[in-house]
């Protein structure tokens, strides 16, 4: 398989990883994700848009982390008790110090160090695959979401990512950066690739279109994420075959499009005054 046809962010890593993912297939799940009522598509992808619009996202506050549960992160009252003030402080830093114009694959060295940092982040019970289900929403450009089925992509087991376990020679903390930084190399080398995806998506969901390049306007949803779409789906499909249970995402019936405005704000006028 060519790497025109497929997409094969794991190579070079060891254990049972994910592969290269056909083109075809990587479509079929993308328009099935983003279809799909019940998927982060609409709670999480476009109003994470709208949030960013609106300037909610940059602050953090004492319910940020409830965000997280826009995307299944199952975030519980004591975990929300336990970001407290010098937690969010802390976070907030690390945040501050990535770009919000500069994708994770045009970085050098020290800004993806700087993405490495947020998603070595947490405290007890919030490790990478929540709080970077959070930074993703601040930085959907640059910051991955790194969730067990991520982990599991690369060959490792489905707590890899929050467990201070040595896998294959590696710490927490360093499968983590090799993660992020195999993600930045693979979109860095195969745009190509990731512009045929875009072209081929966006005829069903206009939300997915690349950049305009007579505007200057950047693409509502980065290539990063669409990476993460395609790792996230195509890993559950394959969790799903090894249960001999049918692929949830392969195959799905494609659905009516969600736009972005179904999930835009709705202003609340003062009382007496609609």
């Amino acid at each position: 398989m060519t790497s025109d046809t497929a997409i094969d962010v794991t190579a070079g890593f060891a254990g049972e990883v994910l592969g290269p993912v056909p083109v075809n297939e990587a479509v079929s799940r993308v328009l099935a994700y983003c279809t799909f009522k019940s998927s982060g598509w609409a709670v999480y992808d476009l109003a994470g848009i709208s949030a960013r619009a609106a300037g909610l996202m940059n602050e953090v506050t004492a319910w940020s982390l409830l965000f997280v549960n826009a995307l299944n992160g199952r975030v519980d009252v004591k975990e929300v008790a336990e970001f407290d003030r010098t937690r969010r402080r802390a976070f907030a830093d690390l945040i501050g110090r990535i770009s919000s114009d500069r994708d994770l694959h045009s970085m050098s060295e020290g800004e993806v160090d700087d993405v490495i940092q947020v998603c070595r982040f947490g405290f007890n019970g919030a490790w990478a695959p929540k709080i970077t289900k959070l930074a993703a929403l601040y930085r959907p450009q640059a910051v991955p979401v790194l969730d067990g089925y991520v982990g599991m992509a690369f060959g490792y087991r489905r707590d890899d990512l929050s467990l201070r376990v040595n896998r294959f020679g590696l710490s927490r903390e360093e499968r983590i950066a090799a993660i992020v930084r195999a993600m930045a190399a693979y979109l860095r080398d195969h745009q190509p690739i990731v512009a045929r995806l875009r072209a081929e998506l966006a005829e069903t969901v206009p939300e997915l279109a690349a950049a305009d390049p007579e505007t200057g306007n950047r693409p509502l949803i980065s290539d990063l994420r669409l990476l993460d779409m395609i790792i996230w789906t195509a890993m559950d499909d394959r969790l799903a075959a090894r249960a001999g249970l049918p692929p949830k995402w392969l195959g799905m019936p494609i659905g009516n499009h969600i736009p972005y405005e179904a999930v835009a704000p709705e202003p609340i006028p003062p009382q007496g005054m609609g």
